[in-house]
C-alpha cells in the first residue's frame, strides 16, 4: 500500500472537494428540501474528513489507527421539492451540482474501495471499506435524482433534439 500518510492526505482533500461543492449548493439553490439535502451531504462529507483526521493524526503519531465509523440513518428519497420539479427551466446550477456530486462521489467510492483492496491493516481496511459505503449511498441517491429528473430537465431547457 502507498505510504498510508499520502494516501489518508488525499482521502482529506476528496472530502473537501465534496464540502465545498454541497456547502456552495446549500447556499445557492433556492429550494427549501435541496438546501436541506446539500447540507446534509456537506456534512456527511465533514464527518469522512474528520474521519481521515484521525487516522492520519494517529499514524503520524505513530499509534494504530482504530477508528469507529457509525452509518448515517438519515437519508432522503428526493433531493428537490414538488415545487422545484414542476418547472425546471434555469435551473442549470443544481442540476450541474447533482452530476458533479455524481462524479465527486463515484472518484470517492474508487479510491476507498482501491485502498480498501490495497490495505494490509484490518483497521485501516474497514476504515476504506466503510468510507466506500458511505460515498455509494450518496452516489446512489444523486444518480436517481438524476436520472429521474434529468429527461424533463432537458425538455424544460430545450437541451433534447428531439
Amino acid at each position: 500500500m502507498e505510504d498510508i500518510l499520502e494516501v489518508l492526505k488525499t482521502g482529506m482533500e476528496i472530502e473537501l472537494n465534496g464540502i465545498t461543492l454541497y456547502k456552495s449548493a446549500s447556499e445557492r439553490t433556492d429550494d427549501p428540501k435541496a438546501k436541506e439535502v446539500f447540507n446534509f451531504l456537506s456534512q456527511e462529507e465533514v464527518k469522512h474528513y474528520g474521519y481521515l483526521k484521525k487516522a492520519y493524526d494517529a499514524a503520524s503519531s505513530g499509534e494504530k489507527i482504530n477508528i469507529e465509523i457509525s452509518l448515517p440513518e438519515t437519508s432522503f428519497n428526493r433531493i428537490f421539492s414538488d415545487d422545484f420539479l414542476k418547472n425546471l427551466k434555469g435551473k442549470n446550477f443544481e442540476f450541474s451540482a447533482i452530476s458533479t456530486g455524481m462524479i465527486l462521489e463515484k472518484n470517492s467510492v474508487l479510491f476507498y474501495s482501491e485502498q480498501a483492496k490495497k490495505a494490509t491493516d484490518p483497521n485501516v481496511k474497514h476504515l476504506f471499506e466503510e468510507l466506500a459505503k458511505w460515498e455509494e449511498g450518496h452516489l446512489n441517491m444523486l444518480t436517481k435524482e438524476y436520472n429521474d429528473i434529468k429527461e424533463r430537465f432537458w425538455e424544460d431547457n430545450r437541451f433534447s433534439p428531439f
